[in-house]
C-alpha cells in the first residue's frame, strides 16, 4: 500500500538535483512482487520566480480478496518563496477509494534552505472516512508532523533524512480484531492497512552534471498492528538534456518472503520555462 509514496523518490530526486525555478512533468510507472502497481503524473507550473503551483493524480492497483482494488489520489499545492532561504507550501491531497477508505490531507511544508544542506518542518491534518458493511461512515481525524533535513558535502555528496509521526482521535488498532470484520468489508480494512504510527528514511547520493545516483532505507511502523516495514532501494537518474531527463529505481523488500521482496519503477521528466 506504500508503493506509490515509493515511486516517487526518483522523480523527487531529479527535481533537487536540478534545482531550479523551471517549470516540469514527471510520469512514473512502478510494480512489484507482490502485485501492486502504480501510475502517477506531476505537474509544477512556475507561475513566477517566487510561486509556484502543484497539480498531480495517480492510481494504485492492490490485489484484493476477490478482485483488484484501484485507489487513487489527486492533489493541489501552492509554493511560495517567501525569502532567498525559505519557501512555504500548501498541500491538499484526496485519496482512497470511494465507498470503503478515502481520506482527505492538509499540509503545511516550511522548508529553509542554502549551500550547505536544507530542513524542512511539515505539519499536516487527515481526515479519514471508512465505510462500514451497512453503508455508514465512520469518521477519525489525524494529525501528522513530520521533519527532513539534509547537508551537501562537497560539490557532489549529499546525505537526508526524514520522521513522520502520526495521530488518530481514535484507536484504529480495533481494525485488526476479529470484530471488525463484521462491520468492515475486507476492501475498507485492507485499505486501512496502510495507516501508519511513524515512518522514518535515510538517504545519501552523489549528483553531477549529466546523471545522479542514490541510495536509501525507509522503515514504517503500522498504526493497525504495530507492524514494521523496511525497504531499501537505488536510483539512477541520466539527464538527456537541459529539457529531458529519465529515472530508474529499484528496491527490496527487508522483511517479505524471498519471491515478494522486489519492485521497480521509471520516470520520465520533462523541464520548461
Amino acid at each position: 500500500m506504500q508503493l506509490t509514496s515509493r515511486i516517487f523518490v526518483a522523480g523527487s530526486l531529479m527535481a533537487m538535483s536540478l534545482g531550479v525555478n523551471a517549470s516540469s512533468f514527471n510520469l512514473e510507472m512502478g510494480n512489484d512482487e507482490q502485485g501492486n502497481s502504480s501510475s502517477a503524473v506531476a505537474v509544477d507550473i512556475s507561475m513566477s520566480t517566487k510561486r509556484d503551483f502543484l497539480i498531480g493524480a495517480g492510481s494504485t492497483e492492490v490485489p484484493a480478496t476477490s478482485t483488484t482494488l484501484n485507489s487513487n489520489f489527486l492533489y493541489f499545492g501552492l509554493r511560495n518563496q517567501v525569502s532567498n532561504s525559505t519557501s512555504v507550501t500548501g498541500m491538499l491531497e484526496f485519496s482512497g477509494v470511494k465507498g470503503s477508505f478515502t481520506m482527505t490531507s492538509l499540509s503545511v511544508p516550511i522548508r529553509s534552505s542554502n549551500d550547505n544542506g536544507y530542513f524542512e518542518f511539515s505539519p499536516g491534518f487527515r481526515n479519514i472516512r471508512l465505510t462500514t458493511t451497512t453503508k455508514k461512515q465512520v469518521l477519525t481525524t489525524s494529525t501528522a508532523l513530520g521533519v527532513k533535513a539534509g547537508i551537501y558535502a562537497g560539490k557532489h555528496l549529499r546525505f537526508g533524512g526524514s520522521y513522520f509521526t502520526y495521530g488518530y482521535t481514535r484507536d484504529v488498532s480495533k481494525l485488526s480484531s476479529f470484530f471488525a470484520t463484521r462491520y468492515f468489508n475486507m476492501d475498507t480494512l485492507q485499505l486501512s492497512s496502510g495507516l501508519l504510527k511513524n515512518l522514518f528514511s535515510i538517504d545519501a547520493g552523489l549528483d553531477f552534471e549529466k546523471f545522479s545516483v542514490s541510495v536509501g532505507k525507509n522503515t514504517s511502523i503500522s498504526a493497525i498492528d504495530n507492524t514494521t516495514t523496511e525497504y531499501v532501494y537505488t536510483t539512477l537518474d541520466y539527464y538527456i538534456s537541459d529539457r529531458w531527463g529519465v529515472g530508474l529505481l529499484f528496491g527490496k523488500y527487508l522483511n517479505t518472503p524471498a519471491d515478494q521482496d522486489n519492485y521497480t519503477s521509471v520516470n520520465l521528466n520533462y523541464f520548461y520555462d
